[in-house]
């Protein structure tokens, strides 16, 4: 960690420069990922040229290597420097709903850099939680914690999140949630359609803002240039929610996204494996564990 801590130091400049040079050997060199970034790209753009999804497929390696290097500058980056860096957008709308003694949820999804809009809003002081999937690896599990809990944000472990709800529910908060990664079992999951593919979602924020009657928000970021980001909410639902249909709040989420990545396709994290499952059962219950 005392590594990190000492190269998390450096200038965004200096860090850049060992951005560049991951890219080469993770793009030309290794070809790490390489094919399942391409074949995602396919099968979410098949209507563009095989030569625009490479563009794509390079600028999000470009745009990968800069995470990286980003996240250990966030051990360290100051107010001031995440405050230029990441712009809030409609904060304002946060700012009144906190006023009002209330928990929101926000839904973000994995474009980059994510990490840094926990760290824009309580900086903006707002008070902030973050719902995070516990590593296995203990020292990463460690060094993304320290990352999460500066400017006084609070992780809260997805295992726990409903505990934390019912003892804490006279806290107003913001609460941030990366709403597009897929559940362990896809027969507990929402099924929809996204970027052509039947695609299983979590469904517990939406099963979170119906219990404890919590206003929704999405949240869009958009990369500026290098290093340099905004960051839109919008406020999209607020209770009372008895006569959305169950799923609604889920499948609004699904088409924002999607709208939202084909804007800016190289924020996303097409690295992972996000159509590995596939439908086999109607959705039942939550795969999160709410205890």
């Amino acid at each position: 960690m005392v590594f990190f801590q000492v190269i998390s130091r450096l200038p965004l400049t200096v860090l850049y420069w060992f951005s560049d040079f991951l890219f080469v050997l993770i793009y030309y060199v290794f070809g790490y990922r390489k094919q399942v970034v391409l074949g995602n790209l396919a099968a979410a753009f098949p209507e563009k040229s095989e030569a625009e999804r490479q563009a794509i497929a390079k600028k999000f390696f470009r745009n990968f290597c800069d995470l990286m290097v980003e996240t250990v500058k966030s051990l360290t980056i100051s107010r001031q420097s995440i405050a230029r860096r990441m712009k809030l957008e409609n904060s304002e709308v946060l700012h009144n709903l906190i006023r009002q003694k209330k928990t929101v949820f926000v839904m973000l999804g994995h474009q980059m850099n994510w990490e840094w809009i926990s760290l824009s809003i309580a900086n903006d002081g707002i008070p902030a939680d973050v719902i995070y999937k516990p590593l296995s690896n203990s020292f990463f599990e460690r060094f993304m914690l320290a990352i999460r809990s500066r400017f006084g944000i609070k992780p809260v472990s997805m295992h726990t999140i409903l505990r934390d709800m019912i003892t804490r529910k006279n806290e107003p908060r913001v609460i941030g949630t990366l709403a597009d990664q897929a559940p362990h079992h896809p027969d507990s999951a929402y099924w929809s359609t996204f970027f052509h593919q039947e695609t299983d979602f979590f469904t517990g924020t939406e099963k979170l803002a119906r219990k404890f009657n919590t206003p929704l928000l999405f949240g869009k970021i958009r990369k500026i240039k290098r290093g340099h980001y905004s960051f839109h909410l919008e406020l999209i639902a607020e209770p009372s929610y008895k006569d959305i249909e169950p799923g609604l709040l889920t499948e609004h989420y699904v088409r924002w996204l999607e709208t939202m990545l084909r804007e800016q396709p190289e924020l996303w994290l097409w690295s992972h494996k996000r159509w590995k499952h596939k439908r086999e059962t109607h959705p039942t219950e939550d795969e999160m564990v709410l205890a």
